[in-house]
């Protein structure tokens, strides 16, 4: 496993969300009232959205890995270290398979473990939107966002039939939203692409920045995913 394997295979499950997106779009009627099909639909993205940012982790975690291994085999007669290592490396994979809940802390511990912290990486700099000036994405604000997809992914997975209100969600945002809607949001199609379009810039810098720490080439996208955060920080 290296970093661009990492890339690539992040890249091939996020497919299946970009193709869901491409399926609510047909599904759409434009008619007025609950669409119950497409609320399905961006629920499932969301929730492969999720599970492919946490096997994207997981990934660069084991790539990581691999190359410690490597150098560790470098080291002729270390017998010590390599008992050492072995210890290491039986404790680093139980905490890879327990990985489940990947949060900005629990994914940060995992990749901390292979001597890896990404989150100074998790910055930069987007439009402010309708005339704003520019503003400055801070990891802080990745963290947040992070734990609010994820409190999302939960509602859905435990099949919950109302979304906590969240500010990620575009119905919270809305000022043409009622009340109600704020405080039971639906999840619109906006939601699943602003959920995909997250993950895959956090994706994006982790990678960049893993690979810097490792010394080699910057991976390479089919498409390079756009730097987005869903939302104005203001709104946090």
């Amino acid at each position: 496993m290296d970093i661009q394997d990492a890339v690539d295979n992040y890249v091939r499950a996020i497919e299946h969300c970009e193709n869901l997106i491409l399926v609510h779009r047909s599904a759409g009627n434009g008619g007025v009232g609950r669409r119950t099909t497409e609320t399905s639909i961006n629920r499932g993205t969301i929730v492969l959205t999720v599970a492919a940012w946490q096997a994207f982790v997981q990934d660069v975690a084991q790539a990581l890995r691999d190359e410690a291994l490597v150098e560790l085999g470098k080291v002729a007669g270390a017998r010590l270290l390599a008992y050492a290592m072995d210890q290491w490396q039986r404790d680093f994979n139980s905490a890879l398979e327990k990985f489940s809940t990947p949060d900005a802390e629990k994914s940060r511990a995992l990749l901390k473990r292979v001597g890896f912290d990404p989150r100074p990486s998790w910055t930069w700099v987007q439009a402010g939107g309708r005339g704003n000036q520019s503003v400055t994405v801070q990891p802080k604000h990745v963290d947040e966002v992070i734990k609010q997809w994820l409190r999302v992914r939960h509602d859905i997975a435990h099949g919950h039939m109302t979304i906590h209100s969240l500010p990620i969600l575009t119905a919270v945002r809305d000022p043409k939203s009622s009340a109600r809607a704020k405080a039971t949001p639906a999840l619109r199609l906006t939601d699943a692409i602003d959920c995909l379009g997250f993950f895959s810039s956090v994706a994006r810098l982790t990678a960049a920045e893993a690979a810097k720490h490792l010394a080699v080439p910057a991976p390479t996208w089919e498409t390079l995913p756009p730097l987005k955060l869903g939302l104005h920080i203001s709104h946090l």
